[in-house]
């Protein structure tokens, strides 16, 4: 039992992982299914026709020929007929009646001399004279439950019989009756053959008409099963396609606040120095310049990327938050150990993201933030800092980011030095290519130098609280 019941569980099991995608092979083994069943059904029914009914058919022709034979006796008796030999007036009546007497399936009467079971009077008998000397008494009748037999002889007493005859046209059903005052005994026939061959024509009608219904069915069902799987794909889509706008109006809702946020503490950290945000904006769009023109030549650069590029670009400086303010804020050039603390921003902003990453697990956008906040101050040649990466080891947003930063700080005035004007951060750039710069980067920098130079020129305090203000709504 116990291996009884783990089969089934496996089975159940399999039944559940049964999995069908495809719309036409479930509908094609829906009525493949529905086509066996059917046919097994008609199979049965046939069985039924060939086994029971006949056999019920075999009862009832059996009955039938009983009830003629026992009509045929009364006629005889109410005709009291005396004398049945051939050519007399009695024997004519009497062999008009059984000519004229139709049992069903080809079936007739007879009467048979008692003693010997000569015919004495048959629907052929005229036409076939031969009938005359057949002996029917000396035939046994079988019975068809396997009972005991009765030989058609002797007319001692009033026999009422039924069963079967081997006859040289094949089976017939019997049923006898005896006359004894006559010596004579009444049999009524019907073939067997006939009957079979009705069960035969039903069957092969049943079939016909079964099969013609199960293959409407079938196409029916065929029809059904798509519009109903049609309109379950169309219902499912629906629901997908509200899910999914639903799922990116959020997602959307959920980047824009992480943007307004990233952007507000990035800002928070910058209002250390005098500058009051502008640095962040401007970053961000001579990231957003480079990355989308660098996106041309390079395919993992796609818009989802460039917008992580952009948004992270915020928090390159984001380490700086733990540098005091005497080396931060120092006016003036800043010694060999000021230096040194100062360049511990990377280190210290990348490790702040990748303790948050760790927190909340693998994101792209994170993993982006913490390549720029690391590796923004690297060098092409290998001169940078804190890893002293080269070439194409530095993360390419980082080379990105590497480009808009100097641009930007060259550009700007700070505590400890003048604006450079752009053609003078131009120059620095170009010749940094290669050296301190990825030369695809500076190459990208250069067709749009002119945009660049707009932008340091056009976003002000006023443009940054109103870009602050968009991604706070």
């Amino acid at each position: 039992m116990r291996a009884l019941g783990l089969r089934l569980r496996r089975l159940l099991g399999a039944v559940r992982r049964f999995h069908i995608s495809n719309r036409w092979l479930l509908v094609a083994l829906i009525c493949v299914g529905q086509m066996c069943c059917m046919l097994a059904a008609l199979g049965c029914f046939g069985r039924w026709l060939a086994h029971d009914l006949l056999a019920e058919m075999r009862a009832e022709a059996l009955a039938t020929n009983q009830e003629f034979a026992g009509q045929l006796v009364d006629v005889l008796r109410r005709l009291k007929v005396s004398d049945l030999r051939l050519g007399g007036a009695d024997w004519e009546r009497i062999q008009k009646t059984v000519e004229r007497t139709k049992l069903p399936n080809d079936g007739f009467v007879c009467i048979v001399e008692g003693n010997e079971g000569r015919i004495i009077c048959h629907p052929h008998l005229r036409s076939h004279s031969m009938l005359m000397s057949f002996q029917l008494g000396l035939k046994v009748l079988q019975q068809p439950a396997g009972g005991v037999s009765t030989v058609l002889t002797a007319a001692h007493d009033n026999i009422a019989a039924t069963g079967w005859v081997q006859m040289p046209d094949g089976r017939h059903l019997v049923a006898v009756r005896d006359v004894p005052e006559l010596n004579v005994r009444v049999l009524a026939h019907q073939p067997e053959r006939a009957i079979a061959q009705v069960i035969s024509d039903l069957n092969r009608t049943a079939w016909r008409a079964g099969v013609l219904f199960a293959l409407l069915a079938t196409v029916g069902t065929a029809g059904l099963t798509l519009l109903i799987v049609r309109l379950y794909e169309h219902r499912l889509t629906s629901l997908n396609r509200g899910l999914e706008l639903q799922v990116e109006r959020r997602s959307r809702a959920l980047l824009r606040t992480r943007d307004a946020v990233i952007f507000g503490l990035a800002h928070l950290a910058e209002s250390r120095h005098e500058s009051t945000g502008e640095h962040l904006a401007r970053i961000g769009r001579y990231v957003e310049l480079l990355a989308t023109e660098m996106a041309r030549h390079c395919p993992e650069l796609n818009e989802a990327m460039v917008h992580s590029i952009v948004v992270a670009s915020s928090l390159h400086d984001i380490g700086k938050v733990a540098i005091p303010d005497s080396v931060l804020l120092k006016p003036g050039r800043l010694t060999p150990r000021q230096r040194a603390v100062m360049r511990e921003h990377t280190t210290i902003g990348g490790d702040c993201l990748e303790a948050i990453k760790r927190r909340l697990g693998d994101d792209d956008f994170l993993n982006v933030a913490c390549q720029i906040a690391h590796c923004h101050h690297e060098r092409w040649n290998g001169e940078g800092y804190p890893q002293g990466l080269i070439g194409n080891d530095i993360p390419l947003a980082a080379r990105i980011v590497a480009v808009a930063d100097v641009y930007d700080a060259l550009t700007t005035e700070r505590v400890y030095k003048q604006a450079m004007t752009h053609a003078q951060a131009r120059s620095l750039i170009v010749r940094g290519s290669g050296r301190q710069f990825d030369p695809l980067v500076v190459e990208s920098f250069l067709k749009l130098e002119e945009q660049f130079a707009h932008v340091a020129s056009t976003i002000t305090t006023t443009t940054t609280t109103d870009a602050l203000a968009k991604l706070a709504a």
